[in-house]
């Protein structure tokens, strides 16, 4: 094989190894639904002029057992089946306070499709919008034979 024939076929596998390997550089990853609507969230925050919130751990703890909780209880609300309230839940998970807010849907099966639904309805769209929330959390959990498949929640707070 010629330097020049050794030289295309370099040319050729090297990138189809690194396409074939999920490389970053050449496949961009899909975030997940949570990433999504946090996201969206900030997004729609700084084009109302509030600062971006951090992702919290103690507040998507909360807010994913709570969305588990309404996909495997097959239940749409706030109060979970234990009757814990939002903040009750938040704090349970470590969060150090009861400044605390909370959306929930369920049905939409995208992130993009929930956020909207959200922002459709004045309460939920009030919580992304206050500016006084710096920490949020976010849950998502699915359940095929649920009467609404997939439930979300949003855990908005300030330590």
């Amino acid at each position: 094989m010629s330097l020049v024939e050794r030289m295309m076929l370099c040319g050729m596998v090297v990138p189809l190894a690194l396409l074939c390997s999920g490389s970053p550089l050449l496949a961009a990853q899909k975030p997940s639904p949570e990433q999504r609507i946090f996201e969206l969230t900030n997004a729609e925050r700084a084009r109302a002029g509030c600062p971006a919130m951090r992702l919290n751990g103690d507040l998507s703890e909360a807010a994913a057992k709570h969305s588990a909780d309404m996909a495997h209880q097959d239940f749409f609300g706030h109060s979970g089946t234990d009757g814990r309230t939002p903040a009750e839940r938040a704090r349970s998970a470590g969060f150090p306070s009861d400044y605390v807010g909370e959306n929930i849907a369920a049905g939409g099966e995208t992130a993009d499709e929930t956020f909207r639904q959200w922002m459709k309805a004045e309460p939920h769209r009030e919580n992304i919008l206050d500016c006084a929330f710096t920490d949020l959390g976010i849950g998502h959990a699915a359940a095929p034979h649920s009467h609404y498949r997939h439930y979300w929640t949003q855990e908005l707070g300030r330590p």
